[in-house]
């Protein structure tokens, strides 16, 4: 997925025409009889030298006229067919008027700029011709910038390489972590599976890649408390404490008998267990004392 966000990055970049643009600004000169009328003085008609307030309204009335449908229209038919703008130029004194034009290619945008330029100048002429106003009387038109040299435009083109490789990655991102959380649910499930499958093989091999599960801690079974074989010896005083069976305080000595035949293997340094055959009779072990606390004898015990 990160290789194909690069492609498409690329791809979009290499694709994707680069937009020119190319801009001229006009301005609006007062009529002769009003140059006349605001400079007098003999021969002196200098246009620039009456920028009044009425002509910025009339650029305005001439930027709106030229973005109608009619004009766009007769625009298109004199082979502009690229997009423009029209407005007041940025931070304007005065009634100048800048068309923006903008395309993909350098010659014909040029040629458009200049078309909608000199378009503008006759719509001009045309408006007021239809109003009735004298020639003498007419706002006329002159060019202040020409049609500069088309400069790429790579914002747009930005606009689209980013969607296309930063969409691609969100997308990458996205199908990471779905795809892990499906893989997790799914090993998931077939542990679940293999878990509940172990119990009903009772002993057979453990699951692979999992450690069998410890046995739970059981009482020898060959050995039984008997309560009643319990004996106590005479109290001794260690330190103030009272205990029965020896000075460590122990209070008596529990005696454990062996079912026949379960007895376990005696260790040789130690003679406090031995072993007995299948079928012979249970034997007890007991404390070292041969008379009970009691005045019972420990050896009828059990019958031993």
């Amino acid at each position: 997925m990160m290789l194909l966000a690069v492609g498409l990055s690329v791809g979009a970049f290499v694709l994707v025409p680069t937009s020119y643009q190319s801009t001229t600004t006009v301005s609006l000169l007062s009529s002769p009889a009003a140059t006349d009328a605001a400079t007098p003085g003999e021969n002196n008609d200098n246009p620039f030298l009456n920028f009044n307030g009425s002509l910025v309204a009339t650029a305005d009335f001439l930027g709106r006229s030229l973005q109608s449908t009619d004009a766009q229209a007769e625009l298109l038919g004199m082979g502009v067919t690229e997009d423009f703008e029209v407005g007041l130029a940025e931070g304007a004194q005065g009634p100048f008027l800048t068309f923006t034009v903008t395309g993909t290619d350098q010659a014909d945008l040029l040629a458009s700029t200049a078309t909608i330029a000199r378009y503008a100048e006759a719509k001009l002429t045309e408006i007021q011709a239809e109003n009735g106003v004298k020639s003498q009387d007419m706002v006329r038109m002159t060019e202040i910038i020409p049609p500069q040299k088309p400069e790429p435009q790579l914002k747009d083109k930005f606009k689209v390489v980013i969607a296309a490789g930063g969409g691609t990655t969100a997308l990458a991102l996205l199908l990471t972590f779905v795809v892990e959380s499906l893989a997790r649910s799914r090993r998931r499930r077939q542990d679940l599976a293999t878990a509940a499958a172990a119990p009903a093989a009772e002993g057979s091999a453990s699951v692979p890649g999992r450690p069998a599960p410890a046995p739970h801690p059981q009482q020898p079974p060959n050995l039984v408390r008997d309560d009643r074989a319990a004996q106590s010896k005479p109290a001794v005083v260690n330190n103030g404490v009272e205990g029965r069976g020896h000075p460590g305080g122990s209070d008596e000595t529990m005696i454990l008998r062996l079912r026949p035949g379960t007895g376990p293997a005696p260790r040789p340094e130690s003679t406090a267990w031995k072993s007995s055959s299948p079928g012979a009779s249970s034997t007890t072990y007991r404390s070292t004392e041969r008379s009970h606390p009691r005045g019972q004898n420990v050896d009828r015990l059990n019958g031993s």
